[in-house]
């Protein structure tokens, strides 16, 4: 008999004040095509609206296959720190970021698991939609089907093949474990470390060409809000942790790295 490998798959969606949309993004989840394991990890960053007693009546009438936990942060602490908490809950071999304010394709987990039917790799990852905004921001550049090995998820990182996002990808959990890979909390911007992280570190990716996920761009999000002196600072702060990563792992003299650290700095 052909034994094939299905992987248990963890979405991790934060929640802070954001009771407009997430009934929509918990829809978007429990409409899923894919028939296996499943889990949805809500994490409860204390906001200050109606978006946990929205979840909660959702909860109390749902009754299909995905298995909805909600941890409780005690005070408010920040995406970071609430992906953290969702990293650490998972009980799933791959994690999935999904944000409270956007959406994933009904086919979203079905078509980013396929190839994990054949060979782990350290994440793979999917197209997305923008919705809401003109805003042009960096797509998924390879091609259906592609795989990267070694160096070369590194590479096609520096050259904007594959996007910065933390969103819209499954990584393989033993993998983010065995580097210690956690998001910096506290900082804006984490995203910039984090994929940075992920870029010089992985060895393996599988690209799905295909739309799974919409990001929705709305007034007042963090990503629209430029909070210029804060947002200085923090990039600093991640321009320091950079240059820290790459001595920690030996990797000064990785022409690519060393190429990403100037062009982030170029930013500040």
């Amino acid at each position: 008999d052909i034994i094939i490998n299905m992987a248990k798959i963890s979405i991790i969606i934060p929640v802070y004040n954001v009771a407009p949309y997430i009934e929509d993004c918990l829809r978007s989840v429990m409409n899923q095509t894919w028939q296996d394991s499943l889990e949805c990890i809500l994490v409860d960053d204390c906001g200050t609206d109606e978006s946990m007693r929205l979840i909660e009546q959702m909860m109390e009438t749902y009754t299909g296959k995905v298995d909805f936990r909600i941890i409780r942060h005690p005070q408010n602490r920040g995406l970071s720190a609430a992906r953290n908490s969702g990293i650490d809950a998972a009980t799933g071999d791959y994690v999935f970021f999904l944000d409270s304010d956007d959406e994933i394709t009904p086919d979203c987990i079905e078509r980013l698991t396929k190839p994990l039917q054949d060979k782990d790799y350290d994440f793979v990852v999917g197209g997305y939609q923008i919705i809401g905004s003109q805003i042009q921001m960096d797509p998924l550049r390879l091609k259906d089907g592609a795989v990267l090995d070694g160096d070369e998820v590194l590479k096609a990182y520096r050259v904007k093949d594959w996007y910065l996002m933390s969103v819209n990808k499954l990584y393989q959990v033993s993998f983010l474990n065995r580097h210690h890979l956690r998001f910096q909390e506290g900082i804006i911007h984490e995203d910039e470390l984090w994929s940075f992280q992920i870029a010089c570190l992985a060895k393996s990716l599988y690209a799905v060409g295909h739309v799974t996920y919409l990001y929705k761009i709305r007034e007042g999000s963090i990503t629209v809000k430029k909070n210029y002196e804060r947002s200085c600072t923090c990039i600093n702060l991640i321009l320091k942790e950079m240059c820290n990563f790459s001595r920690h792992h030996h990797l000064e003299q990785n022409q690519d790295v060393h190429n990403l650290i100037q062009n982030f700095q170029m930013i500040t």
